[in-house]
């Protein structure tokens, strides 16, 4: 069980309100509800999943400061660590695993999203969310095994549809799956 921080008695309830307010992070693009419907109409309903913050899934407390000041990656950290999953957005997710942070809680649900649109993309590029995975160490894969071949059939399935892509970093993509394919061999 996390134990909450105390405040400092010479903290006042305005004060208090202020300093735990969640900052939206800098550089995030201004997130619609249309974004986080987008997500909700895909995952399978999961009330457990949605109603915990990252906080709650990865049992540990945010311990350092209010980010106000600190770079958009601490931002958006500390935004996920206070924000229920319900309210998390494609770029959220991509976010999350590019940071390899919670990767066997979150991964089965990026699955499930790149299932529904393999070329699904969060703020930079299509297919963003399949690249960050892609970029996941083998070592992690090692360990499991399940999830790797989760996403060799994801890559498998979806083959054709990545074979269509047209830019250059489209491209790259199709060559990462393809790499990523024989990863484990």
């Amino acid at each position: 069980m996390k134990k909450p921080k105390k405040t400092p008695r010479y903290v006042t309830e305005e004060m208090h309100a202020e300093r735990t307010k969640s900052p939206v992070p800098i550089g995030r693009s201004e997130v619609t509800d249309a974004d986080i419907e987008y997500v909700q109409s895909i995952l399978k309903e999961d009330h457990n999943f949605f109603s915990q913050t990252l906080s709650d899934m990865l049992q540990e407390e945010w311990r350092d400061e209010i980010p106000y000041d600190d770079s958009s990656v601490v931002q958006h950290m500390y935004y996920l660590y206070h924000t229920q999953a319900r309210r998390w957005t494609v770029e959220d997710y991509r976010y999350l695993v590019g940071q390899k942070t919670g990767l066997d809680i979150i991964l089965p649900k990026v699955f499930e999203i790149l299932q529904h649109d393999i070329k699904v993309s969060g703020d930079f590029y299509d297919g963003d969310l399949l690249n960050s995975v892609l970029q996941i160490n083998a070592d992690f894969w090692e360990q499991h095994k399940d999830l790797y071949n989760t996403a060799c059939m994801l890559i498998k399935n979806n083959m054709e549809e990545l074979s269509k892509m047209e830019y250059f970093t489209d491209k790259e993509l199709l060559e990462d799956a393809t790499a990523f394919l024989s990863m484990m061999e």
